[in-house]
């Protein structure tokens, strides 16, 4: 049995994907800790204006879960807003991003999960 506290986990600080301004970064888990196709989960939090840059995969489908804060979230050319509550699904080869376009601080949960 694992159990982990995503909320105790360390944390770096760094620009994820080459995105605006620095970003609490932590992976949680690795591919190890999973018996499916899951590569790894993640937990962000970005400051007010931070970015992760735009960036594709392979073949896998990565997912983003909006816990705080509100933004825009773009994929192979197309933008929409986004809230607290949101699930995120970037597609195999897709192109994309996520903004905190808000005041506070925006939390969400990453995890990728490979095509086989």
């Amino acid at each position: 049995m694992e159990v982990v506290n995503f909320l105790r986990r360390p944390a770096q600080r760094e620009a994820v994907h080459g995105g605006d301004s620095q970003c609490l970064n932590c992976r949680v888990l690795g591919p190890e800790s999973f018996d499916t196709p899951v590569r790894f989960l993640y937990y962000t939090i970005l400051p007010s204006g931070a970015s992760f840059g735009e960036h594709a995969h392979g073949d896998d489908n990565e997912v983003y879960i909006i816990l705080e804060g509100v933004g825009i979230y773009g994929m192979n050319g197309e933008t929409v807003s986004v809230e607290a509550g949101d699930i995120l699904i970037n597609k195999p080869f897709a192109s994309h991003f996520l903004k905190n376009t808000g005041s506070g601080e925006m939390r969400v949960l990453v995890f990728e999960v490979y095509n086989r």
